[in-house]
């Protein structure tokens, strides 16, 4: 019996406590990308096919990636990592990312393709940044794209949804063939973020743990009279 009370105490003594700090962390997490892929104007697709090619093959090809946010808020920065895979074209080819306001589930059924509206939402409206990217290099490297103030409000706007970002080459397209990320299989996308995970109880939890505190500590000093007795 002495043990059960001693155990009821200890939790409601460490309620107390819990119930009254607030503890302030800051992290940087890589979410996974969960969907990723193309769409075009001319080409079937099957919805297995995670090739994040874009550009002009001739046809063309925008990519998009996909992440579940989770509880994910606070976000103050934002960094799109893709592996280069194998680029054609002009040395240099400018890249953009855009938001996207095609649903999580209709980018994922890539099976649907071709498809003019979604191919064009990916390469326009919002702006989460532009770069200038080499078409050659280790095919192994790992990119880094710094995503825009934009992309991080959509990111915190969207906290416990998906989201997605699209990618489109940028120019006269018009020349030969010109793409990023070709033969881009078994990789997937990681959005890496600086988070906020300060945790601050609600009203109602606060009173409930520091009344479970207050409890604990009557019950100590009764179990206390009760034991000189």
């Amino acid at each position: 019996m002495k043990n059960r009370y001693k155990l009821a105490i200890m939790a409601a003594i460490v309620g107390f406590g819990f119930g009254t700090v607030n503890v302030a962390q800051a992290a940087t997490l890589s979410l996974s990308s969960s969907n990723q892929g193309w769409w075009n104007t001319t080409t079937t697709n099957t919805n297995d096919n995670d090739n994040y090619i874009t550009g002009n093959l001739p046809n063309g090809y925008r990519n998009f990636f996909t992440f579940d946010l989770g509880t994910l808020a606070g976000v103050s920065s934002a960094t799109l990592q893709v592996q280069r895979f194998v680029g054609s074209g002009n040395p240099t080819e400018t890249l953009g990312f855009f938001d996207v306001s095609t649903s999580a589930d209709v980018l994922s059924q890539k099976v649907n393709n071709p498809n003019i509206n979604i191919y064009n939402d990916l390469g326009s409206g919002k702006n989460y940044g532009t770069f200038n990217v080499s078409t050659s290099g280790n095919r192994d490297e790992i990119l880094s794209f710094v995503l825009n103030s934009d992309a991080i409000a959509d990111i915190n706007a969207r906290s416990g949804k998906f989201f997605s970002i699209g990618g489109a080459l940028l120019g006269n397209l018009e020349i030969g063939e010109q793409y990023l990320f070709g033969f881009s299989n078994a990789s997937s996308a990681t959005l890496v973020v600086d988070a906020d995970l300060t945790t601050v109880p609600e009203p109602g939890t606060l009173s409930g743990v520091v009344l479970a505190g207050i409890t604990g500590l009557w019950l100590k000093r009764k179990i206390k009279a009760f034991q000189a007795v």
